[in-house]
């Protein structure tokens, strides 16, 4: 272990990136597609420490897809840290106008990343990346999702007022009418 920290405190920090991002790619390069093991969050991890040289949108959305792979893998493990930092690390691989351009994969990435951050007691995170999701998504459906995880993480903040709030305005959009109580 002090022989690797000593090798790779040798490679010059602007070049570490560099070499992060292309042992992501070799170890991706000779991965099944359909693999999501260790060696794939090896992958996912080392391209996501060489993110700074990526080139051009293309690669930053295969990024963004990675690490929806990965978070969804890793809430389905129920580590929930992990993948909040997958999917964080995918939003932040998004390029600009990628609601408009990449829809279906910000609104997986958002609405995901708000779940994890739910499980990890997070509520503030849930709220910022809730507000995204409502502000962009094209239909209510798109919504609901991030609708009933904010509703939990206000109650798990203990704002209960403002999760039976939601909660009947949810209702009302659903047409469902419901007395106050």
């Amino acid at each position: 272990d002090q022989i690797q920290h000593a090798a790779y405190s040798l490679i010059p920090e602007s070049e570490r990136g560099c070499l992060h991002r292309y042992i992501g790619k070799c170890i991706s390069k000779h991965m099944s597609n359909n693999r999501v093991d260790n060696v794939f969050f090896l992958a996912v991890d080392q391209l996501n420490r060489g993110k700074a040289f990526i080139e051009g949108d293309d690669e930053r959305i295969e990024l963004a897809m990675l690490n929806l792979r990965a978070g969804k893998k890793a809430i389905s493990l129920a580590t929930f840290s992990a993948s909040a930092s997958y999917l964080k690390a995918g939003i932040d691989a998004l390029c600009d106008s990628h609601w408009e351009k990449h829809y279906d994969l910000s609104l997986q990435l958002y609405s995901l990343y708000a779940e994890a951050e739910y499980c990890n007691g997070r509520f503030d995170e849930v709220g910022r990346a809730a507000a995204v999701v409502i502000k962009h998504a094209t239909s209510f459906e798109n919504k609901l999702h991030v609708f009933l995880t904010l509703i939990k993480s206000l109650a798990g903040g203990s704002k209960l007022q403002d999760a039976i709030d939601l909660s009947f305005n949810v209702l009302k959009e659903l047409g469902v009418e419901c007395s106050s109580p």
